[in-house]
């Protein structure tokens, strides 16, 4: 069975973009490479309000280069931005500097548009030419790659940013997990390790009980650390010396075993009444950042520290994905996070 996507135009690639990122981006450059007739990695960065030119297009050159396979690039621009006086397009000097830049480093920009909250249009052609004209919304959305992309299961948020609703369960929840914990920090970290890989195989509704006793597995740090190293690793008994692993170096994940992780954590987030969800935030926020995904990774590191001020792992980690670091596992080809198969 061949799983692969056909796109055979502009709209395809934008509708093929909010898929890949999770979400629909707004004031923001989002880069893909391609490696021949190919797409590659995507990048995504807020749109350069006051950054200078020439050193955003170096810092965007350096980071698209890091998919060594790279042969081209593709540039969508996300603004409500109107041109400034005497230009044709929004960010003029900073497409010029891409341009520039990316033809120097051997990856020249192929193709790039310009989407706002109105139309899309290409952004390279002389628009007073008018051989680029506008095009609908809707032209992206009807398209036949969004709708193959959502048969196959896929959907993103149709704004940026993450949220999750109120805790709603009951009122003694709290109570339940504080009464689970004596238990579970008394024990060893074989059971905690045995509920964990049960959830993320198992089908359907996770029970009240077995919920409860996961959220107080999750309040143990070494546990936790083991807990999030078995997504990965399902056979490691602890998280001694995983500081690579944590890094996303060395590993070759099961990414459909990923995804079933975040929606588990998801699940739980929803039975975890404030107080208890930054293990949980920060679990789907490592994910993401192993998958490439800084944005959503950053979102989640952020919520994490507003359930728990100075939940040290989400701080360590939103340090990382600041930095614009990129996970290794996401540089590889081979290994890297491929959303549909």
């Amino acid at each position: 069975m061949n799983d692969a996507i056909r796109i055979s135009s502009p709209a395809d690639i934008l509708g093929f973009i909010p898929h890949s990122l999770g979400f629909v981006p707004r004031e923001s450059f989002v880069f893909l490479t391609m490696r021949g007739k190919t797409l590659g990695a995507t990048l995504r960065v807020d749109a350069p309000a006051f950054a200078e030119p020439a050193g955003f297009a170096r810092s965007m050159a350096d980071y698209l280069a890091l998919d060594t396979q790279a042969t081209a690039v593709l540039l969508a621009i996300y603004t409500a931005s109107t041109p400034a006086p005497g230009q044709t397009r929004p960010f003029h000097d900073h497409v010029e500097a891409v341009i520039e830049t990316l033809e120097g480093a051997g990856t020249p920009l192929q193709d790039a548009w310009l989407v706002t909250p109105s139309h899309w249009q290409n952004l390279l052609c002389d628009s007073d030419a008018g051989c680029c004209p506008s095009e609908s919304l809707e032209s992206i959305t009807d398209g036949q790659l969004n709708a193959e992309l959502v048969f196959r299961g896929s959907s993103y948020q149709k704004t940026p940013g993450t949220s999750y609703a109120p805790f709603a369960g009951p009122a003694d929840r709290e109570e339940q997990i504080r009464h689970a914990l004596p238990g579970v920090l008394g024990a060893e970290l074989r059971p905690g390790r045995e509920l964990w890989a049960e959830a993320l195989t198992r089908d359907g509704w996770m029970d009240p009980e077995t919920a409860v006793e996961l959220l107080a597995c999750f309040q143990r740090p070494d546990l936790r650390d083991t807990l999030l190293c078995n997504v990965i690793d399902p056979e490691l008994p602890d998280a001694e010396g995983s500081g690579n692993l944590l890094m996303g170096e060395g590993i070759a994940p099961d990414w459909d075993r990923v995804d079933r992780a975040q929606e588990t954590a998801r699940e739980l987030i929803d039975a975890a009444p404030e107080g208890y969800r930054a293990p949980l935030l920060t679990l789907i926020g490592w994910l993401a950042y192993l998958k490439g995904q800084s944005s959503v990774a950053a979102d989640h590191f952020k919520l994490a520290l507003a359930d728990t001020p100075g939940y040290r792992l989400a701080e360590l980690m939103e340090q990382l994905v600041s930095r614009g670091t990129i996970a290794p596992v996401a540089k590889n080809q081979a290994t890297a996070y491929k959303r549909h198969r």
